[in-house]
């Protein structure tokens, strides 16, 4: 009779031996048994590291190869893609300054005491409103780097002067009294050259929806090649109450000597700060106490016009408050 005990296929495995505490590690670092180092022999660490060596060089030559291909299709001197090609595009932000300070940077807010150089608490206190000294600091530290006499002769379209801003190019810009200066500008777009609104071109959009008093004023300069700027009250309240607003250059626009942008160099070809040609606004004689909504819009065939998106506009709330005013903030009365 065959025997029915089955046949054992393979082997068995064998139990590694136990070790424990200091023991166990020692056999970690080394195994005097096998003589691996960190659970390899000497030759295995050898190979990988080898293979490792060769694996990261490739890898890194790789990516230098790819990486200079990349740089061979860009210039140094300009963007690749400009204008209606670029996601910019060719319609420029309108900035504004002075910013606010670091504390509020999210604020668009001019809130100050046009009678107090100081500031009432501090920021984030319900009682804090600023003295109108900081803004004023704010703005002639924007103001210095118009100061730059190197940029001005390097300058190949023209060279902005701090004298065309006329009551607003001196300390303390209106803030002590009531009267604050703004400053408007057009962001720098490589090679972007703006179509103009003159006066032949008032039935064609956008330049036909232009305000009235601002047609008027286009017709009257002898230059109608610019970027026009006007500011408005928001609201009907704001309207009223702002009454009357100067701008400085009288000529209320960016001159297209100014532009397009292409990047300014010195003799010895080191890159200097190019700077934007200012519009300066100067609420001449806007409300006390009152909060007043405010926009103010560039002009141009090229610029377009979204009040959500806030394209081709630049937004700010004015809050010129005297002492009696400023002691009631934030005691509920």
């Amino acid at each position: 009779m065959a025997d029915s005990k089955p046949t054992i296929l393979g082997g068995t495995a064998i139990k590694p031996k136990e070790r424990k505490g200091w023991e166990a590690v020692r056999y970690i670092i080394h195994n005097p048994e096998t003589g691996e180092i960190f659970t390899r022999t000497p030759k295995s660490w050898l190979l990988i590291t080898v293979f490792y060596l060769i694996y990261y060089s490739c890898l890194a030559g790789f990516w230098a190869a790819m990486l200079n291909i990349f740089f061979l299709t860009l210039e140094d001197h300009q963007p690749k893609w400009q204008n209606s090609d670029s996601l910019i595009g060719v319609s420029p932000g309108v900035g504004l300054k002075p910013g606010q300070r670091d504390e509020l940077i999210d604020s668009t807010m001019i809130a100050f005491n046009y009678e107090s150089k100081t500031d009432q608490g501090k920021p984030g206190d319900a009682s804090f409103i600023a003295g109108w000294q900081g803004w004023a600091d704010r703005t002639k530290e924007f103001l210095k780097k118009y100061d730059d006499q190197e940029t001005c002769k390097s300058s190949k379209t023209g060279c902005f002067s701090l004298a065309s801003l006329g009551a607003c190019a001196t300390e303390p810009y209106g803030f002590d009294k009531g009267t604050p200066c703004v400053f408007l500008k057009l962001n720098k777009i490589f090679g972007n050259e703006n179509s103009h609104c003159t006066a032949n071109d008032f039935e064609v959009e956008p330049c036909k929806s232009m305000p009235q008093a601002l047609k008027d004023h286009v017709k009257l300069q002898k230059d109608q090649e610019q970027v026009w700027i006007e500011c408005h009250g928001e609201y009907p309240a704001d309207r009223e109450n702002l009454n009357e607003i100067k701008y400085f250059p009288a000529t209320q626009g960016f001159p297209k000597s100014f532009f397009p942008y292409m990047g300014l160099k010195n003799e010895l070809g080191e890159k200097l700060d190019y700077q934007s040609p200012l519009v300066a606004v100067q609420f001449a004689a806007a409300a006390k106490n009152q909060l007043l909504h405010v926009e103010c819009r560039a002009w141009a065939k090229n610029i377009g016009y979204n009040k959500r998106d806030r394209l081709g506009i630049n937004h700010l709330e004015l809050l010129v408050l005297g002492n009696e005013a400023t002691k009631k903030v934030g005691s509920g009365s």
